[in-house]
């Protein structure tokens, strides 16, 4: 579950609720059903470090 990595290494629902200007309860919702394709466009684009850390690839 790479997903759930990738929002604990940009520091938990909370500070990822924060970045992406969501609710925490949405966020809470992508790690059941993955983060959205604008959201982890918009993710992997300000952190590629981590995306390639979690995902192994580059953005």
């Amino acid at each position: 579950m790479k997903h759930i990595e990738f929002i604990n290494a940009l520091g938990g629902v909370i500070q990822v609720s924060r970045i992406c200007g969501v609710t925490k309860g949405a966020v809470s919702q992508w790690k059941t059903r993955r983060i959205p394709p604008a959201q982890m466009n918009f993710l992997k684009t300000k952190f590629p470090g981590e995306y390639r850390k979690i995902y192994g690839t580059k953005p």
